[in-house]
């Protein structure tokens, strides 16, 4: 049975939602009915791949499904990494998209903001981490007077 989250971390079944209850899988209209409900409008990565690979589709929702099943980080703070997570790697469309979930599931802009902060300041780390090899050379450097 497929299921998507749905305001308040409630989750409704799609099968549930469908007219068709006769045992079929939700056609891929009525998942991306589902994901523009979720959304508050049209998923356009989603309609767009369904043009070129509806297959994938069904495969998208039930991965979402999946991540927010997974039963040991609440629904909030999934939430709130996949914000941090796009974020940081500069996906536009993600950052919005899983922003404007996040506040049809009840997440506040100020935990919104202090995900981007903290997405912010572990991606500035990295700075220091990518350049460690540079570090090590320099101070090596200093010793033997090189």
């Amino acid at each position: 049975m497929l299921v998507l989250l749905k305001g308040c971390y409630e989750q409704v079944s799609l099968v549930e939602r469908c007219s068709c209850l006769n045992e079929q899988k939700p056609t891929v209209e009525q998942i991306l009915q589902m994901m523009a409900e979720n959304l508050g409008e049209e998923p356009r990565p989603m309609v767009l791949m369904s043009k070129i690979l509806p297959e994938w589709i069904p495969k998208q929702a039930q991965e979402r499904k999946f991540v927010f099943d997974l039963p040991h980080i609440p629904a909030k703070y999934k939430h709130l990494i996949m914000i941090g997570v796009s974020a940081a790697v500069s996906s536009h469309l993600c950052t919005e998209t899983f922003i404007k979930i996040a506040k049809r599931a009840g997440v506040t802009k100020e935990e919104i903001g202090e995900a981007i902060i903290a997405a912010r300041f572990a991606l500035a780390s990295t700075v220091f981490a990518a350049a460690t090899e540079g570090l090590e050379h320099l101070t090596k450097e200093g010793k033997d007077g090189q």
